[in-house]
């Protein structure tokens, strides 16, 4: 099953760079489920995880090129999911729901707000 990039990466399996947006893996290429887990979760080194952490919907159309994004189902995001995306990223999501925040927004308040708290 393909999956968002959430934020860049290289897959130092093959080598390929993927960017915020992409979808992985490369269409016609399958990943195992602990690799899948592996990238979805918080990197130790890095601090951040690099897939959603819920599929597409829908295989991505060969024809649509890069306009994968009306076909990704809302994600739900952990708690430490949350804590690994950076303030860009998390004004992203707020901003994809319509949310309004401060601009000097910490990450926590960034993160209240996405949780609605």
């Amino acid at each position: 099953m393909p999956y968002k990039v959430i934020n860049d990466f290289t897959d130092t399996k093959t080598k390929t760079l993927y960017e915020k947006g992409d979808i992985y893996p490369l269409q016609g290429l399958e990943e195992t489920p602990e690799r899948i887990s592996e990238l979805q979760a918080v990197h130790p080194k890095y601090k951040r995880a690099f897939l959603a952490p819920e599929p597409l919907e829908k295989e991505p159309s060969a024809d649509k090129g890069d306009e994968p994004v009306d076909e990704i189902k809302p994600a739900v995001y952990t708690d430490e999911q949350l804590e690994g995306l950076g303030t860009k990223a998390l004004k992203g999501l707020l901003d994809e729901k319509n949310i309004s925040y401060k601009a000097s927004a910490t990450k926590p308040e960034l993160i209240k707000l996405y949780k609605g708290e």
